[in-house]
């Protein structure tokens, strides 16, 4: 077994005397909020309560080298000031640096979310080939986690929002901009989506394109836009979105119209 793999030393005693893991850790780490805890091994990944265990326990204290530790998703400026005070104290002689950035999320007129641990893109912008491009940033109190995240990859809900969010971003970019006094109400027509494979709590990417557009009619507003969501290289998934995008006069008087009739069948079949 390689000389470098982790083991809190409170933890080592509880190991078979075979499988006893040297204490010399590894060096290089992984950190992610706690709700992604079914993806920590305890070894080469993390979780923040995980990682000031084991630092707490000496697992790192004879460290003497750099101790790199990587962010991924789910950590708040909060977590990483907390993890290096803990370091400063139980890892004295290493040299600790927490790489990674913590992006501010994408505003809230951008993706229409009114909480900010919703908020599932961060650095939104428009690069000069006309695509638009945002990192994923996952918050580990976000809305689709709190009542399901299971196993070690991150659910599909989240890359289906995510995409949402761009192509909410992209039109308020390339089109709201045009008209800031009006309020436009965007509805989806409809989504072919393709998961090509699992997303992990990690850095990740989206990319979007717009494709067809029909903007003639400025009361309503037609749009198709192409997304991909990558990590590494690597294709995680792909959708194409059709959607609208109506005056906020105009919706609300469709959706009370509809509203009323929904009521109508409602009362009638239950008369």
């Amino acid at each position: 077994m390689s000389a470098v793999q982790l083991a809190p030393a409170a933890l080592s005693s509880q190991l078979p005397a075979a499988e006893v893991i040297p204490e010399i850790p590894l060096t290089d780490l992984v950190v992610v909020a706690d709700r992604f805890r079914g993806f920590a091994d305890g070894t080469r990944v993390h979780t923040v309560s995980g990682l000031v265990a084991a630092l707490r326990g000496g697992a790192f204290r004879n460290v003497r080298t750099d101790l790199t530790i990587r962010l991924g998703q789910g950590i708040k400026r909060h977590d990483k000031e907390y993890v290096e005070h803990v370091a400063s104290i139980h890892a004295p002689a290493a040299e600790v640096r927490l790489l990674g950035d913590i992006a501010a999320p994408a505003p809230r007129h951008h993706v229409h979310k009114y909480q900010e641990t919703n908020v599932l893109i961060a650095n939104l912008a428009r690069d000069e080939d006309g695509s638009f491009t945002s990192d994923l940033r996952i918050d580990g109190d976000n809305e689709l986690l709190i009542d399901h995240q299971t196993g070690e990859h991150v659910q599909g809900l989240v890359i289906v929002e995510a995409a949402r969010q761009l192509f909410l971003g992209a039109f308020e970019l390339e089109y709201g901009n045009r008209s800031p006094e009006q309020h436009y109400y965007v509805v989806w027509n409809s989504i072919d989506l393709s998961f090509k494979t699992f997303l992990f709590p990690l850095p990740a990417s989206l990319r979007a394109r717009f494709g067809a557009a029909s903007i003639q009619d400025p009361a309503k507003l037609q749009f198709t836009i192409d997304i991909e969501v990558t990590q590494f290289g690597r294709s995680v998934a792909t959708a194409t979105i059709s959607f609208a995008a109506l005056e906020n006069s105009t919706i609300s008087q469709i959706e009370r119209r509809k509203a009323a009739k929904a009521i109508e069948a409602f009362l009638g079949a239950t008369a």
